[in-house]
């Protein structure tokens, strides 16, 4: 990315689909002048493989842009003033949060293939929802204001029967996340303050989200999720580095990471980068168990228990996915 435009590119594997076929190979899916004032912010492809999300934070305005990887002409679906929150297990819904609607508590239900478009009205104060592993519902995060602490709940989507689970008087949860068996969730609670680049902690919680067990502090305030493994045997994590540093407490260019992950079972923490005052951050776990990050403006593979592979060599390179082969 840079210079004004941006480019979607893949990199295919070798035909063990174990290691990365040479740059070579990297051929851009889609390129196209970024909108005004807006930059990449992260990417999200759909679990069947058929469509990416590309969001944009800019000046005035959130963009979130639908690209389908399949068609012949890959055009993108431009969605003003939208916030993608999440894809569904089937890969055929999204969810959007609409700016404009913040007062109504409404998110959006899209169908990929733009055929629905279903307003959802939540809890006053919704900032996050994710599907539940099965699909059926969703579980939603929510705050009336700053003093207030936060919520998290459930809401369902055959009924629209919203369930408040827990209260938190004290803290914001965020980024809940559900284990691949859909027994526990991982999120992230944070003081309930104005400082926006915050650290927090990590929590392993029932599926009800009643925390259990605290699992470590991490960097909380730029939104970065935690990602558990694809056989649900660890937590991956952005940690800070610099957890005392006031500059990076309200500058986001400031903040030092680095990856960790902790088993959910025996709390064994292992750091996975060694970074020295980076920002390493965008986890992305392949469905058989590498991960995929960014740092130092490039995207890194790594497989556990090795030197992490630098992917990208030129240019800015940011927000890896891991791509699969689209459903039939």
């Amino acid at each position: 990315m840079g210079g004004g435009e941006t480019s979607t590119l893949t990199h295919p594997l070798d035909s063990d689909r174990h290691t990365l076929q040479s740059a070579t190979a990297v051929r851009a899916l889609v390129s196209q002048p970024e909108p005004t004032a807006c930059e990449a912010d992260s990417l999200h492809a759909s679990p069947n493989g058929a469509y990416l999300i590309q969001q944009y934070n800019c000046h005035d305005n959130l963009i979130a842009q639908l690209i389908p990887t399949t068609a012949a002409n890959l055009t993108p679906t431009s969605m003003s003033r939208s916030y993608f929150l999440d894809w569904s297990p089937d890969g055929n819904w999204f969810l959007l949060r609409d700016v404009d609607q913040l007062e109504a508590n409404q998110l959006l239900l899209i169908a990929a293939d733009g055929s629905t478009r279903r307003p959802l009205t939540l809890p006053f104060g919704t900032y996050g929802a994710t599907f539940t592993p099965d699909g059926t519902a969703l579980v939603y995060t929510a705050s009336r204001g700053l003093g207030f602490g936060s919520e998290i709940g459930r809401y369902d989507l055959a009924t629209g029967a919203l369930t408040q689970q827990r209260t938190f008087p004290q803290q914001t949860v965020a980024y809940p996340r559900w284990s691949p068996d859909g027994q526990q969730m991982a999120y992230i609670l944070m003081p309930d303050s104005n400082i926006p680049f915050t650290v927090g902690d990590l929590w392993l919680a029932d599926a009800t989200g009643k925390p259990v067990t605290r699992l470590d502090e991490v960097d909380a305030g730029h939104g970065y999720p935690p990602a558990w493994s694809p056989d649900g045997q660890t937590i991956a994590y952005v940690k800070r580095e610099n957890p005392q540093s006031q500059q990076a407490n309200h500058d986001a260019t400031a903040l030092h990471s680095n990856l960790y992950h902790i088993s959910p079972t025996t709390q064994r923490i292992t750091q996975l980068t060694h970074f020295a005052e980076s920002l390493v951050y965008d986890i992305a776990w392949s469905p058989d168990g590498r991960l995929a990050f960014t740092a130092n403006d490039a995207v890194w593979v790594l497989e556990l228990g090795q030197t992490p592979l630098r992917v990208t060599t030129v240019g800015i390179g940011r927000h890896p996915v891991w791509l699969v082969a689209p459903s039939p």
